[in-house]
């Protein structure tokens, strides 16, 4: 039996423990099948992420908090988070969000998804423009709506990561969110000391941001922190089209493969040869957009209600 001094000290560090979780990154193997039961803890992560893209969906208005999106902000994962910034810009549309988890050690910068009308605007500015001088281009509309934020995320970040040393700097989004996420990461590890070695980029339904050469860059800096996750048959996943533009998707692919959240993992290819056992191996006319509205059971059915706007 625990003495009480014993069961006292066990509760402590316990406690300290709750207090004190720190980002872990997830052991996935490219080339491996995993069913459900066994990747448990990437399925929690998953979850956790996605309830972030939806809350920076949901008309977040930072005076009121978490009560100005409704049900989508309704989880314990979200309500942790304290909000730091929001921005709600028409030109070059963008919304997004930037929070602290302090539990977690995380500063969470989300970017939200096709949830106005004049999104889809964006979403099909698919002429590819060059990305930072190099040999790479790049989706315009994705890139001019992280454009016309970055000066004020930056801003944010700096002054953030100087208050919290130790956090990670996760940016996360769904589907057009997704595709900000990854280039809004891409853009400020270029501009921030210090923010490559603390930065994770989840990414849920993301399209394809650019061509060939960009991918490269893309997986020279940043491949190896990225989990680009895609689900079953969805269709946004395989936008803009591959002979478009000679658009190509960046590592790393976790494709969740079934309802019961079986998950493959992408091999990494050179030369965009994206991985057939994975979400390419879908044919195009068997996807469904309701698996684009299907991560391991969210965006949450209420969050239909924050879509669409103007």
């Amino acid at each position: 039996m625990l003495q009480p001094g014993r069961l006292f000290t066990l509760l402590v560090l316990a406690l300290t423990a709750r207090l004190s979780a720190a980002y872990e990154d997830v052991e996935l193997v490219p080339g491996r099948h995993y069913k459900a039961r066994e990747v448990r803890p990437v399925h929690n992560l998953v979850r956790k992420y996605m309830r972030y893209s939806t809350a920076a969906s949901s008309f977040v208005d930072i005076a009121h908090g978490w009560t100005s999106c409704g049900l989508a902000c309704n989880s314990p994962d979200v309500q942790d988070v304290a909000l730091n910034l929001t921005w709600h810009v028409d030109v070059p549309l963008s919304d997004g969000l930037i929070g602290i988890h302090t539990h977690d050690k995380e500063i969470v910068v989300a970017w939200a998804g096709t949830h106005r009308y004049r999104a889809l605007l964006t979403d099909m500015s698919v002429m590819t423009v060059p990305y930072m001088g190099t040999a790479g281009n790049v989706h315009s509309g994705f890139l001019d709506s992280v454009r016309g934020v970055s000066k004020v995320v930056e801003s944010h970040l700096r002054r953030l990561m100087a208050d919290y040393p130790d956090y990670m700097v996760v940016f996360t989004g769904h589907s057009k969110g997704g595709a900000e996420a990854a280039l809004g990461a891409l853009d400020l590890v270029r501009r921030i000391d210090g923010l490559k070695p603390r930065v994770r980029v989840w990414t849920f339904g993301e399209p394809r941001l650019g061509d060939i050469q960009f991918a490269n860059i893309y997986n020279r800096e940043l491949g190896a922190i990225t989990y680009r996750v895609t689900s079953a048959a969805d269709p946004v996943v395989a936008m803009p089209p591959r002979f478009l533009f000679d658009y190509c998707h960046h590592n790393l692919e976790i494709w969740i493969s079934s309802a019961e959240g079986d998950i493959y993992v992408g091999q990494n290819y050179a030369e965009c040869a994206e991985d057939p056992l994975a979400s390419s191996s879908v044919d195009f006319y068997d996807r469904s957009i309701l698996w684009h509205k299907n991560y391991l059971g969210l965006p949450p059915p209420d969050h239909a209600e924050a879509e669409f706007s103007w």
